[in-house]
């Protein structure tokens, strides 16, 4: 196995999460080229700047090489497991990459809304069946909770009640998850995070 080292740094995020002390802290694998410290990235649909990094015992590191695994400070939002790292040459293109891919995100989401028809009503009439579904949104403390979490729920889907989450996502409950549940007539679970005052105000 080789890879190239002098060239931008280009990996996969592994895990991220936030970090009381911290802020975002994000894992990542450099699979070719060499991260420094200063160096624009985008990570998913995030950008940002390497503020600091850690080796696997904590300790500061100024570079990471191929085959690196780090601890990553900078992110401007909080990745997903298996997001492609992508280190680039100014803090422009990281954001403008970053806004075109938000985006995009935010009209496939919109596409992804799921609206019962008339047809699929009077097919569950006739089949007898009372269907109910539960629109559910996941937040959490660290990314792989949350997908353990969300595919848990998902699966407790039954003959009668069927679990559905709409939207799931790392950090505290804000007002924008109250408006999506209320909206969708969802539930919200949290799993080691809390709503902010304002959020539980607007969910009251």
């Amino acid at each position: 196995m080789k890879a190239n080292p002098i060239r931008n740094a280009r990996g996969a995020v592994v895990e991220a999460q936030i970090d009381k002390g911290k802020g975002i802290l994000t894992t990542i694998l450099v699979q070719k080229g060499t991260l420094r410290v200063g160096d624009p990235f985008v990570g998913g649909i995030y950008s940002g700047k390497v503020k600091a990094m850690f080796d696997e015992r904590g300790r500061r590191t100024e570079v990471a090489g191929p085959s690196t695994p780090v601890q990553l400070l900078g992110f401007d939002g909080i990745p997903q497991a298996g997001d492609q790292f992508i280190a680039v040459d100014s803090d422009r293109v990281a954001r403008e990459i970053s806004l075109k891919r938000q985006q995009l995100k935010r009209e496939q989401d919109f596409r992804q809304i799921h609206f019962v028809t008339l047809d699929e009503i009077s097919e569950q009439i006739q089949a007898g069946q009372q269907v109910r579904e539960l629109s559910m949104v996941v937040k959490g403390d660290v990314d792989g909770s949350v997908e353990a979490l969300a595919d848990s729920l998902a699966k407790l889907s039954t003959a009668e009640v069927k679990i559905r989450v709409i939207h799931k996502g790392v950090g505290g409950i804000s007002e924008s998850d109250v408006l999506l549940a209320a909206a969708s007539k969802a539930v919200i679970v949290g799993f080691h995070v809390r709503p902010n005052l304002n959020a539980r105000r607007l969910a009251e």
